[in-house]
């Protein structure tokens, strides 16, 4: 071997023996539509503290529920009610420590009517939007107020249903309808005037699962963690979210 090919084997020796430098980690977010705004505004502040970046896929909580429980990647499930996360823990795919409520929701009224007691709602020419019951937790808590009201059965055959809290909106962005159904979180974020609604619904307990797995499921569970926090939970406050309790937190609903 002449003396050039030593030197160039000597210098493959010793780049091989040096440390790759360590990736930083990724997760991927499985996020209901409702909480879609307010996590991307958080993450710039986690990804730079903690050095993991994240990836984020947005739907409704049945459809990404769905998705896991068919194998979908994702390391960290940020629901729009607990009973996803605890059908989770239920059908074996996580413990009961992966699951933890991390947002309180309520439900809101945009559009051109003074509550539910305006009989405009209920006019023949009044498009109405509530994003689908049986997938979304606020369509499904829209459909409860409705009912309480006596207003479900007549007006529920023309309802317009949005597949989550988003399209929902956007039906109504869009003019597509005169009124919906959505979340104060989405007041808040769009910067929308809204209307209150009773609190009279079953309490809209949003629930994230650590659903990954090794590395991952360390870097996720710092995700959890950083959105209970309590200068987080501050934010979301502000953000059209009821600050976690005891009575939030201790159990499922």
């Amino acid at each position: 071997m002449n003396q050039v090919m030593q030197y160039v084997w000597a210098f493959i020796v010793v780049v091989c023996a040096i440390p790759m430098a360590h990736a930083a980690p990724s997760i991927n977010v499985a996020v209901a539509a409702n909480f879609a705004a307010p996590l991307q505004k958080l993450l710039p502040e986690f990804e730079a503290a903690s050095g993991i970046k994240v990836r984020v896929s947005v739907g409704s909580s049945g459809a990404l529920f769905a998705q896991i429980q068919h194998g979908a990647p994702y390391d960290l499930f940020l629901s729009a009610d607990s009973k996803r996360p605890q059908a989770l823990v239920a059908s074996g795919r996580v413990t009961v420590s992966a699951v933890q409520t991390y947002a309180v929701g309520h439900l809101a009224l945009v559009g051109n009517i003074n509550g539910l007691s305006d009989p405009q709602l209920m006019a023949a020419g009044n498009r109405v939007a509530i994003a689908e019951p049986d997938i979304a937790p606020y369509g499904r808590a829209a459909k409860q107020l409705l009912e309480q009201a006596g207003l479900w059965e007549q007006l529920a055959p023309r309802l317009i249903r949005g597949t989550n809290i988003q399209q929902t909106l956007q039906f109504w962005q869009t003019g597509n309808v005169d009124v919906a159904f959505i979340a104060a979180s989405q007041c808040v974020s769009y910067q929308l005037s809204c209307q209150t609604l009773p609190d009279t619904y079953a309490p809209i307990i949003q629930q994230l699962a650590v659903t990954g797995q090794g590395e991952s499921a360390v870097a996720a569970e710092q995700l959890a963690a950083f959105l209970r926090s309590p200068q987080i939970q501050s934010q979301l406050a502000d953000a059209g979210y009821a600050p976690l309790t005891s009575d939030f937190t201790a159990g499922s609903r």
